[in-house]
């Protein structure tokens, strides 16, 4: 009842100089002036003091109520760009894709997630996920690579013209100007064009030219000839054994003469790291001749 008591000492102007100041300091006092600026009729007498100090204690109440503070209108759209931001993220991630590429006149060597080893020959690209290679096991190329798949594994080399299916096996795959070469070192490789599915066993070579299945001759090798820089050529047009070589020795190779009938295919091997010999088999098969200027040669 002490505020009571107060409070009626305040309306009926009986409190001296410093219980004034104290009451005027005090949190209620703002409640307690408007209250009385407002209510004229209001003495200490005739109130009604439950009724009054009912009122005041709900003022009272609603002053000690902690306020509800409105969020910045700014931070929805934060929010909102944070996750944009973050689901970016996640995805970049788990679309990462690793890309190999072997430039002319280099070798790449490199490991597929689950270990298995890839050799891209000159002028080659490969590409594949790194994120969870389980389910996505996968690898483009552009060009020609040499695989040892790891024992027990599994995963497709795909190209333009085909796609290759291997478990634990060695195989070589080649795809360029319009002809898919595979030949399987080592266990057993599948072959699928968009018309028909091939299973070749160690030794076996199969080559698509445009589209069109050809057979070719029994791979006595224990891996392709590329490898130890001789490589072989079945039945090939003179003028991709060209730019085959361009690759390998990084230079251009002109052929100015146009030869009968387009010029026999070529079988045989060539050295890629002896241009003065690979030069000499072609003169002496087509009968041209070569001129050398800086990196750049003339087939005549």
């Amino acid at each position: 009842m002490k505020d009571d008591v107060t409070l009626a000492k305040w309306l009926n102007n009986e409190m001296d100089a410093d219980e004034l100041k104290a009451f005027e300091a005090s949190p209620e006092f703002a409640t307690y002036q408007r209250i009385r600026e407002y209510s004229a009729q209001l003495t200490a007498p005739e109130a009604d003091m439950d009724s009054l100090y009912q009122s005041i204690s709900r003022n009272r109440n609603r002053q000690q109520q902690p306020k509800v503070r409105r969020l910045n209108p700014w931070l929805p759209r934060i929010a909102a760009v944070l996750v944009i931001l973050l689901g970016g993220t996640f995805f970049l991630y788990t679309t990462r894709t690793a890309t190999e590429i072997a430039g002319m006149g280099e070798r790449k060597e490199f490991l597929l997630p689950d270990n298995s080893e890839v050799v891209l020959n000159s002028g080659s690209e490969a590409k594949f996920r790194t994120w969870n290679w389980d389910g996505n096991r996968r690898i483009e190329l552009d060009g020609e690579a040499y695989f040892k798949v790891a024992k027990g594994e599994k995963f497709d080399v795909v190209t333009d013209m085909g796609t290759v299916t291997v478990v634990g096996t060695q195989f070589n795959v080649k795809a360029r100007e319009g002809r898919f070469d595979v030949t399987c070192f080592e266990g057993k490789v599948k072959v699928a064009d968009s018309d028909e599915s091939i299973l070749l066993t160690p030794g076996k070579s199969v080559t698509f030219i445009n589209g069109k299945l050809t057979q070719l001759p029994n791979q006595e090798d224990m891996q392709p000839g590329w490898i130890t820089y001789e490589t072989k050529f079945a039945a090939e047009k003179l003028q991709n054994v060209i730019e085959e070589m361009e690759r390998q020795y990084k230079m251009d190779i002109n052929l100015k003469t146009s030869l009968p009938g387009g010029g026999k295919k070529f079988t045989g091997t060539l050295p890629m790291n002896d241009i003065d010999t690979a030069l000499i088999t072609l003169e002496t098969i087509y009968g041209l001749k070569a001129e050398k200027a800086g990196d750049k040669i003339i087939l005549r």
